[in-house]
């Protein structure tokens, strides 16, 4: 094992030598205020190519990336766009290119001969989530999330007229020639409309069972080139293929053991491809309506398929494929065959990080269980452990030197929304959780797994030498490196496991576990004596000051801060009440003087990084950038440099003294 992972460790120790090949430098790509960089591109929502085949045009959580198929270099389009990008459509001619999404208020139009923004279109409050987009010579048709139908003129942005006919949709698809589209709503059905006309054609049963409709949503449509044929797929683990002139049923593809999550025709039509929850692709004949080829490399969901068009260049008429891994891979249609990985980076759901003791490194962990190591000199990503690699990963935890990792993961399906945030799942969890020493590869023997009931929860103190584990209703303190049972602390009362929360104070003398069930208890790590303050309220998320002499509580009430007298009791004081939404993610800042938590977005489209005075409870700034629910921030062990992980699947990294600076200029 030692050997397997040698030139794993020979890169963490050249860390500020080594980067990806090919990499290209976009982290200072529309920054937010205060932000440093940017680590990783965003979960792919969407994929389109323009007519001639030289752009490929990826529509993420965060923004576009727009790649130059011939030399691979990427661009990311990020200038003024707020919110995912969930619909993309290039024109005709290949020269104007137009993005929008979920919560953005904005649809932006760029202008690829010079490689400027074009316009941009300002959306109504109320409507501003686009599903799809599609240019029509000199009309831009946009959907959103209702189904409204909104036209306009492509050169001046005005909006020339709307259809309030709307249904609620879960997935759509316009024909090629912008004539009609379909969308999926919920239950399964599927409604034809003529965009000409805005009038709807027919509605189709669909996916619908009576007997089951929990496996129903229509996740993916796609139509033919010609517009005769519509495909949907499901999470019935089929593909239905619909004639649209008599609105029939033409065939029932069966054959994927996963959710239906992509969908797109070849450009002549006689291929379909279709992409699942269980890493696999399909190609099927149109005409016989038979089982083509099985394609395999992706190891997670697929979420976005579309064909490199006819007699371009090298990818003359492949299949692209982007998953919820992160990457992009080429196929061979006609063998089968993957070309290549395009490119990398698109990962999605970032929950957990933590800086290296010398702070050259970030470790990132995702959501399936996979570290990423990222240099924070160069900005780029070293490489990826992967030995957690799971189809999602229930749990997962870093020590705070970025030594080690635990993972807890699951097996099944899941499927990412493309056209909003979040997740569904059919996962099934692990009993077990599994711990990695990340330089060395090698898994460590400690003996967490002995007892009759999985781990409900555990933490590593600061320093990284002890791991406490919560289990059948006792906490153990465990030694990391010989695995010893050091000692137990026995709760008062029993602490509900489905919410259970250990968490060190930073000198690692104190110990805290809670829930959302019952009131906080809190030990001295080195006498073992409970020392939890009386009268402590019903606590949700807990975290101690640097210098561990207090400790900030948050309820559905309020925030409080928690301190010791000068005989050693504690006093608190009532911060304010509820400044953010709840959230598991709290810290304070090097000083102790800035209480950090999370809000969910407003007006502005994004998630809220909320900064309050510890002292006076007052609010002071606020960090704005992700979009979509942050869920963990970790400072640097220098204090310089605050990171914000995101299930948008990215790290903003943010100069503190920057941020202070900027947003507490009356802070003193």
């Amino acid at each position: 094992m030692k050997n397997r992972f040698l030139l794993f460790t020979l890169l963490l120790l050249n860390i500020s030598i080594f980067s990806i090949s090919f990499a290209q430098d976009n982290t200072q790509a529309g920054l937010p205020e205060g932000a440093i960089a940017r680590l990783g591109k965003g979960g792919i929502n969407i994929m389109r190519f323009s007519a001639d085949g030289k752009y490929l045009a990826v529509g993420t959580d965060v923004g576009v990336w727009l790649y130059d198929i011939e030399t691979g270099e990427e661009t990311a389009l990020f200038t003024g766009q707020r919110g995912q990008v969930n619909a993309l459509t290039f024109s005709q001619d290949g020269t104007v290119l137009a993005s929008g999404g979920y919560e953005s208020p904005i649809i932006q139009m760029w202008n690829l001969s010079t490689g400027e923004k074009r316009n941009h279109i300002e959306l109504e409050k109320r409507a501003n989530s686009v599903s799809a987009l599609k240019i029509k010579e000199k009309i831009l048709i946009s959907i959103d999330r209702i189904g409204k139908l909104t036209y306009f003129n492509v050169d001046t942005g005005q909006e020339l007229t709307n259809s309030k006919d709307a249904s609620f949709l879960e997935s759509v698809a316009f024909s090629e020639d912008g004539n009609n589209f379909a969308i999926g709503v919920r239950g399964g059905r599927i409604c034809l409309w003529d965009a000409t006309s805005v009038k709807k054609e027919k509605t189709l049963l669909g996916h619908a069972n009576l007997f089951n409709r929990d496996d129903n949503k229509v996740n993916a449509l796609a139509i033919s080139p010609d517009g005769r044929i519509l495909a949907s797929g499901s999470e019935d683990k089929t593909v239905q293929l619909w004639d649209t002139q008599n609105y029939k049923l033409l065939s029932r593809l069966k054959g994927h053991s996963g959710w239906v999550t992509s969908l797109a025709f070849s450009r002549d039509g006689q291929l379909l491809a279709s992409g699942d929850a269980n890493t696999t692709i399909k190609l099927w004949d149109i005409e016989s309506r038979k089982l083509k080829d099985t394609l395999v490399g992706h190891n997670n969901t697929i979420n976005a398929l579309v064909f490199v068009p006819e007699g371009t260049h090298q990818y003359s008429g492949c299949l692209a494929s982007g998953s919820a891994d992160g990457s992009i891979r080429f196929w061979n249609p006609d063998t089968g065959e993957e070309i290549t990985i395009f490119t990398t980076g698109h990962t999605e759901w970032v929950k957990a990080l933590a800086f290296s003791a010398n702070d050259t490194t970030l470790a990132s962990a995702v959501f399936n269980g996979t570290v990423e190591l990222w240099s924070l000199q160069t900005m780029q990503e070293l490489t990826t452990f992967s030995m957690g690699l799971s189809d999602a990963a229930d749990s997962v935890k870093l020590s705070p030197n970025a030594k080690y990792f635990v993972c807890r993961g699951s097996a099944g399906m899941i499927a990412f929304n493309s056209l909003g945030y979040g997740m569904r799942s059919s996962s099934r969890m692990d009993d077990k959780y599994t711990i990695w020493e990340i330089a060395s590869g090698n898994e460590l023997q400690i003996p967490i797994q002995q007892h009759a009931f999985r781990p409900a929860h555990l933490s590593f103190s600061p320093n990284a030498d002890i791991m406490a584990v919560y289990n059948n209703q006792e906490i153990s303190l465990l030694h990391i490196n010989t695995g010893t049972e050091l000692y137990q602390l026995k709760p008062r009362h029993p602490i509900h496991r489905h919410s259970a929360r250990l968490v060190f104070s930073h000198d690692g003398k104190k110990i805290a576990a809670f829930n959302n069930y019952d009131r906080p208890q809190i030990w001295d790590v080195t006498t073992q004596k409970e020392i939890t303050p009386p009268g402590i309220d019903l606590t949700e998320i807990l975290r101690f000051s640097p210098d561990g002499s207090s400790f900030a509580t948050v309820s559905r009430q309020s925030v409080k801060l928690w301190k010791l007298d000068e005989n050693n009791e504690y006093f608190h004081t009532e911060l304010t009440k509820a400044p953010w939404r709840i959230s598991e993610t709290i810290t304070f800042s090097p000083a102790g003087k800035v209480l950090i938590g999370i809000d969910k977005f407003g007006a502005d489209s994004s998630y809220r990084i909320k900064l309050v005075d510890v002292e006076t409870g007052k609010f002071i700034g606020n960090l704005t950038g992700h979009t979509e629910p942050i869920e963990t921030l970790v400072f640097s062990h220098d204090g310089k440099t605050l990171a914000s992980g995101s299930q948008d699947g990215t790290v903003l990294l943010w100069d503190w003294e920057k941020v202070i600076n900027e947003n507490l200029v009356n802070f003193k």
